[in-house]
């Protein structure tokens, strides 16, 4: 018989930049500890990465650009990560900024290493275009998993979900809706993951991104939530052909769903995930892995 502790509860948590939501299959005992947990993570997270709070790490980062500055270990993981991820995508997802808010040149820096000091270019600002929530999400899962032994759960940011524990056989998997950019009560169709992650990136919620390609939402699905994010953005810039192209050559983990502004649904993955994985689509365009050169 299924016991009945622990069992499903959830959470939720309102921050300067989004909602956050939890559903985790925990004991009635724990709720407070996983609440303080929660808060405390994310406020630890806004006052490293928040560009909007005068005295944030970052903003105290960007202020002094041109000179050598202090940071935590937590900005050096995250600014590593940046750096990592403009490599893999040639470049297109571009974390520094010049001070007109243009793409600066690819991101280099000076580091000292035993003074944990970088320099940035002068003139210039970091701007991470959300990677830090997708990381910060991705940390706490994995904190919530390994340290507190929580067997299911699922963590909700904005667009950035990850989920764990319904790999073994007979426990259905997490079933995700995929909403419509242009009428919120209306679903694309849905994504069922046992466990991994999923970022969805939608132009018209983000009015300030460049419109010129013919995307105007992009949904990623792999294991990584971070790397899955960098992808929804950078195919999101790129458009269906160059961006599934550049995918298709840096990553055989992520799987990716396409809306162009013509209403056409374009599908990047694995022949054999769409009926295990991507559920109630209406796919206009298929591009299989194997197939995108």
């Amino acid at each position: 018989m299924e016991p009945t502790t622990p069992s499903f509860h959830s959470f939720h948590f309102h921050t300067q930049e989004s909602e956050i939501e939890l559903l985790l299959r925990c004991e009635e005992k724990e709720r407070t500890l996983i609440t303080k947990l929660t808060d405390d993570w994310f406020r630890h997270v806004e006052k490293r990465f928040n560009p909007m709070l005068a005295d944030s790490e970052i903003s105290l980062l960007n202020t002094l650009a041109g000179e050598n500055c202090m940071v935590s270990n937590t900005m050096l993981e995250v600014l590593f990560l940046a750096e990592m991820y403009q490599a893999v995508t040639d470049g297109f997802y571009k974390p520094l900024l010049n001070n007109g808010m243009q793409a600066a040149p690819l991101l280099e820096w000076e580091v000292d290493p035993a003074n944990k000091s970088i320099r940035l270019p002068q003139n210039t600002n970091i701007h991470l275009k959300g990677l830090e929530h997708g990381w910060a999400v991705k940390r706490l899962a994995e904190y919530m998993r390994r340290d507190l032994s929580l067997d299911q759960g699922l963590v909700l940011a904005g667009g950035e979900i990850t989920v764990w524990g319904r790999s073994s056989e007979g426990i259905d998997p997490w079933i995700i809706g995929i909403q419509s950019p242009w009428q919120g009560d209306a679903k694309l169709g849905a994504v069922a993951l046992p466990e991994g992650s999923l970022s969805t990136y939608s132009h018209l919620e983000n009015p300030e991104a460049s419109t010129e390609t013919d995307v105007v939402q992009c949904t990623v699905a792999g294991q990584d939530l971070v790397e899955c994010h960098v992808w929804a953005r950078t195919l999101a810039r790129l458009g269906v052909d160059e961006g599934l192209a550049l995918l298709a050559k840096r990553t055989s983990m992520c799987e990716a769903v396409v809306l162009t502004a013509k209403q056409e649904l374009h599908y990047f993955g694995k022949k054999a995930s769409l009926q295990r994985r991507w559920l109630d689509m209406r796919i206009d365009h298929y591009h299989f892995q194997d197939k995108v050169s």
